[in-house]
């Protein structure tokens, strides 16, 4: 990691202790468990991953569905 890069997240850090919101505290709680609770969160991302292959297998069965669906034609009669 670049040095600015660490400086930037420092300087987020210090910007969420010195927030006393809800959001920033349950972000600042989430960040410390994840240290410890590496595993948790692993399978916490996999879950999210799988969801959207889920949501992903809907979309692609009803775009191949409305692929296969034939078009329906009639004849005009020109005078």
């Amino acid at each position: 990691m670049s040095k600015s890069k660490k400086e930037e997240k420092s300087k987020a850090k210090m910007e969420h202790t010195t927030c006393y919101c809800p959001f920033c505290f349950s972000s600042r709680i989430m960040e410390e468990a994840k240290e410890q609770y590496s595993g948790f969160f692993t399978h916490l991302r996999n879950a999210r991953i799988e969801v959207l292959r889920g949501f992903r297998t809907l979309i692609d069965e009803r775009i191949s569905s409305l692929e296969k669906q034939k078009k329906k034609v009639t004849k005009v009669k020109v005078e």
